[in-house]
């Protein structure tokens, strides 16, 4: 643990370049709660490692480094969790379906939402969520940037959802 002596020292330093370590890690990770988390967890380890800070010697370089492979260690847990999460989500969800009567409204709904989807949009769920196909990967092969496809996505699944409202509103009705 650092030196307790050094605690307002290392608060001020804080303070100067939390906007940049902030605005670093939001441009980094493209979500602003994931941020928050990734920048609490900076500032545990920044204070854990203070001593290792030179003082006169940039802390915002060396804050954001820090940042950086908190970010980095965020990215790869989160590609675990979501690999994982993946595999989990499909196979629950054949099981579903294929267990599904026709009383389970909201599996009926996606069902019939994927199959009004256009053929392409169908074959973009289909690899990045079926086949578990990297967004990366499925960029490369479609010659598009991989935001263009987080996008394309994005886009895929507020229909579904929008569609699966709208079915379940209607039998609600009935």
């Amino acid at each position: 643990m650092p030196d307790p002596s050094r605690y307002s020292e290392f608060v001020d330093l804080l303070q100067r370049a939390t906007g940049q370590i902030f605005a670093y890690l939001n441009a980094l990770l493209l979500n602003w709660n994931d941020a928050e988390d990734v920048f609490q967890d900076a500032c545990v380890v920044l204070w854990e490692k203070f001593d290792e800070f030179r003082p006169g010697s940039n802390f915002v370089a060396w804050a954001l480094r820090v940042a950086q492979h908190k970010a980095m260690d965020f990215q790869k847990s989160r590609a675990r969790r979501s690999v994982f999460w993946k595999a989990e989500l499909q196979d629950s969800l054949m099981a579903a379906m294929a267990e599904a009567d026709a009383t389970d409204e909201g599996l009926a709904a996606l069902s019939g939402c994927v199959a009004r989807l256009d053929e392409a949009d169908r074959n973009l769920i289909q690899r990045c969520y079926g086949d578990g196909v990297p967004v990366r990967q499925i960029a490369a092969q479609l010659g598009r940037s991989p935001q263009s496809v987080h996008n394309s996505l994005r886009r895929i699944r507020g229909m579904l959802l929008d569609c699966i409202e709208r079915v379940t509103r209607q039998e609600d009705r009935r």
